[in-house]
Parts: C-alpha cells; structure tokens; sequence
C-alpha cells in the first residue's frame, strides 16, 4: 500500500511540476514556440504626449492578449544600426502564480520579475519617444527588414504578429524617401532589387502616428506606397488604428 501512495505521489509530482524553462527568455525548452508578437516602434521624431498615451496603451492591449508562453518582444527603430532595431524587452509570458504549485517554483516572483523588467521596457521607450528632435533617418523599411529575418520570429511559429507604430514617413537621405513629391511603391521597387520583406503569415496592426505638418504626406504614402509594400510582403491581415 505505501509503495501504491508513493507511486501516486510520484506521479502526481510529474504532472504538477513546471515545463523547463530558459532563464533569460522564460520559454519552454521542451516545446517550440507557437506564438510571438513583435512590437516595432518608430521614435525617430519626438512623440507628442497623445502618441505616448497611445504606445502606453498598445503595449497593454498586446500583453493582455497573450496566453501561456506566448512571447512578447519590444523592439524600437535604431537610426544608427538601422538593421539592427533596440530590443527592449523579450520574454515569454509566465504561468499565472494561480495556475502554479509552490512546491516547484515561486510563480509569483517570476510573475513579479517579468511585470517590472516589462514596465521597465516601456519606460525606456517612453523616454526615448519623448526625448530629442527630428532624426536624420526614418529607416523604417530596414527596421522591417530585421524583424522578418528575426530568427526567434521565423515561419516556424504558429501564430506571429507584428505592430508597427510609426508615422510610416520612410526616409533615407541617401536613397528613397516619402518625404520627396510623387514617391510611391513603383519607385522604391525599382531602387530595391531584393523587394518587401517575407511577411507570409504574420498579422500586422498599424498604429499611425500623426503628423499635422506632414498629414498630406502621409496620406499618399498610405494611398500609394504602404498598402502595396504590405501586400507585396504578403502579410496576411492588416489592421490599422485609427490616429491618435
């Protein structure tokens, strides 16, 4: 009879223990990952204390929606490294502490670390969105470029999704830009010799950033440029928010 209880035990031990985990990331070691959300923001030029509730917000609305480690990257666009964007945060999210046994793991510390480092980077780009003037660059093409060769964001995964919040004006001084008359899509291609990025199966949620001294501006590039750049990237859903 003791040894039948502790053969239950045992058992009981092995279901309730948690998966193995990575230290840094807290995803599973023992299963591929099958959902990760990227959220690319352009702080290029200063962001208005309205795009900051707005970012604050965004960021609430993409962690709510994530489920059991899931993961949630915070990248921000990197003038001087364009193809290397800042990541500001990584981490797949954690079990509830409710749904954890404290015999195996203090949930509500893991919990606790991953709220701060989260709040942390959302802090850090907050400060960087509201600091500085206008930037030499808006490489916003190259931030897209790294993000779909992201080898922790590959065509393996499942479910992937990508927010972009940006003012979507692209410009590289020395090549295209949607500040110049008449720039549309046909234009870039034809400068672009490796085309859009690989965006096949990801859902994309634009968050438009305005701005008013540029709001014609960046109206055509979303009548001329944009909708053809994402399909040409073949994403699979665009949603857009509405601005701020």
């Amino acid at each position: 009879m003791a040894l039948i209880v502790l053969g239950g035990l045992a058992s009981a031990a092995l279901l309730l223990r948690p998966p193995p985990t990575d230290a840094e990331t807290l995803c599973r070691t023992d299963a591929p990952l099958s959902a990760h959300t990227i959220v690319l923001v352009d702080s290029t030029d200063r962001l208005e204390a309205r795009h900051r509730r707005k970012l604050r917000a965004v960021l609430a609305q993409e962690r709510g929606r994530l489920g059991q480690f899931d993961r949630l990257t915070i990248m921000r666009i990197n003038v001087r490294r364009p193809q290397e964007p800042s990541i500001l945060f990584s981490r797949c999210l954690p079990r509830p502490p409710e749904q954890t046994t404290p015999l195996f793991e203090n949930a509500r510390m893991i919990q606790t670390a991953w709220d701060e480092d989260f709040a942390q980077a959302l802090d850090s780009a907050l400060r960087s969105a509201s600091s500085g003037g206008p930037q030499r660059a808006s490489p916003i093409i190259a931030a897209l470029r790294a993000v779909a060769a992201d080898p922790d964001f590959g065509a393996e995964i499942p479910r992937r999704r990508l927010v972009l919040m940006s003012d979507l004006l692209e410009h590289n001084p020395q090549g295209f830009s949607l500040y110049v008359s008449g720039a549309n899509y046909a234009a870039w291609r034809g400068a672009a010799p490796n085309g859009a990025p690989d965006f096949a199966r990801v859902d994309l949620r634009v968050v438009p950033i305005d701005r008013p001294d540029n709001a014609e501006r960046q109206a055509a590039a979303m009548e001329h440029f944009w909708p053809a750049f994402f399909d040409a990237a073949d994403v699979q859903s665009v949603s857009i928010d509405p601005a701020p």
